[in-house]
């Protein structure tokens, strides 16, 4: 889809201060060290007791706002993305970052699209502004933290390691300092089982008292039927190409004009494979190698990737930055920024 009015007026991130580094987990016994060594994390943020993934979206929200300098009433729409629990059952967790981030009675929508539900809140938060006559903004934020007994950073999942943080967008139909070029999104939803796997369904969260296994799940999918493993690699590979391909044909550029790329901050082995090579990505225009001191934020490492961009790489104007994600379910979104100005702060 191409933008012609749709802008990024702010940004923000927040990132606990404790760190939890892979050498301390691998000592700890709660982390495999040919795991730590083929993965490439180096270290992840650990949120407090009183950080869980809202309260942090909150805070990288406010960031956001504050940066954007657009009036509260001008928010006609908040999006919360996640992965994890979010601090407590039968709650609305966007409603509390709309109230501490912003403020005002615009419409409120929980994403939950797995690692991929930054970049689809964005694609939404697009569609809302670019149906607006009048001046409005959104809010867009992320926010998880991943707790034991529930949830084991370090061993709940393969080639996964999952750092807290949060990240936060201010979506403008009437200018930003960037401006969204283009969206693209597709989903797969034949690839649904991978993270359900095949052990029937439960009653509750947390029923057998032990962290969440996605491990087992995937391996007892893809061993159901001989080459499903091939298939399914096949099938991401393809819509993988095919939604970067539609997301820059609609920006009219090509990937070797990106100045950056900010991807998911995920197993270098798989960093290597998806991006670098099959998608011909240059790795000096990521955020990976800094990313590899946070790990997996669930639905956040993009936009807390491109608030680091912003922060610390000089982007200029004319500068375009690449965005990619993909979410469990399956679905993959490619965004497109143009930088056509120097945020003041």
């Amino acid at each position: 889809m191409r933008w012609d009015n749709v802008y990024v007026a702010g940004v923000g991130a927040y990132l606990p201060e404790q760190v939890e580094t892979a050498d301390e987990a691998v000592a700890a016994g709660r982390y495999d060290a040919e795991e730590a060594k083929a993965n490439g994390i180096r270290a992840v943020r650990v949120a407090g007791a009183d950080e869980p993934g809202p309260v942090m979206a909150a805070a990288a929200g406010r960031q956001a706002v504050t940066r954007a300098g657009l009036p509260a009433d001008r928010y006609g729409a908040v999006l919360h993305a996640c992965v994890g629990h979010q601090g407590q059952d039968f709650w609305t967790p966007v409603n509390y970052v709309q109230n501490e981030a912003v403020g005002g009675s615009g419409l409120t929508v929980e994403i939950r699209q797995g690692s991929n539900g930054g970049l689809a809140a964005v694609e939404l938060a697009a569609s809302h502004l670019a149906a607006r006559s009048t001046p409005e903004a959104a809010l867009v934020t992320t926010g998880d933290a991943f707790r034991m007994p529930y949830f084991d950073r370090w061993g709940t999942d393969s080639q996964q390691v999952y750092g807290d943080g949060a990240g936060a967008m201010v979506l403008s139909n009437r200018g930003g300092f960037a401006r969204l070029r283009s969206t693209a999104s597709y989903s797969d939803s034949s690839l649904e089982p991978i993270y359900r796997g095949t052990t029937g369904w439960t009653d509750g969260p947390f029923l057998d008292g032990r962290p969440v296994d996605l491990r087992s799940r995937k391996t007892d999918y893809l061993l159901q039927e001989e080459g499903a493993y091939d298939r399914v690699i096949q099938q991401m590979t393809k819509h993988a190409s095919a939604v970067l391909e539609e997301a820059l044909a609609d920006a009219d550029a090509k990937l070797s004009d990106a100045r950056f790329f900010v991807h998911a901050n995920i197993a270098e082995t798989i960093a290597e494979f998806s991006f670098y090579s099959l998608l011909g990505v240059d790795r000096a225009t990521t955020t990976y190698d800094w990313g590899r001191d946070y790990g997996h934020m669930g639905a956040g490492d993009q936009l807390i990737g491109i608030d680091h961009v912003v922060g610390h790489r000089d982007p200029a104007p004319g500068d375009l930055l690449v965005s990619m994600g993909v979410g469990v379910g399956f679905m993959w979104t490619v965004a497109v920024l143009e930088f056509t100005d120097t945020p003041q702060w």
